[in-house]
């Protein structure tokens, strides 16, 4: 089966950018409770640092649903959007192929 994935970029109003990246960052407790979850990942672009990306790789459906549902969601979702100069969107996506991490089999 294929990992799944979520991209969602936050466009922070100008000049909120490392506070958007802050509080997005401080859901990481909840998702190290996330079994389903493998990878989270926040970044903030260095060409436009009011643009920030959350990337979550899932084992299932199930997961990710799991995920978008759950407490980080909230505290990103109850706490971040009065920073943003736009609505965020939530990319879901399949992962055609990666680099595998040290030790794993390729997809």
């Amino acid at each position: 089966m294929n990992e799944l994935a979520a991209v969602i970029p936050f466009r922070a109003r100008t000049g909120n950018g490392e506070d958007v990246a802050r509080l997005i960052a401080g859901a990481l407790p909840h998702v190290e409770s996330e079994a389903g979850t493998t990878t989270w990942l926040v970044l903030r672009s260095e060409a436009d640092p009011d643009l920030i990306f959350l990337i979550d790789l899932f084992t299932d459906h199930e997961s990710r649903n799991a995920h978008m549902s759950g407490e980080a969601a909230k505290l990103i979702f109850g706490s971040v959007p009065p920073l943003l100069a736009e609505p965020p969107s939530i990319h879901p996506a399949t992962i055609v192929t990666r680099k595998p991490a040290p030790g794993k089999g390729r997809m």
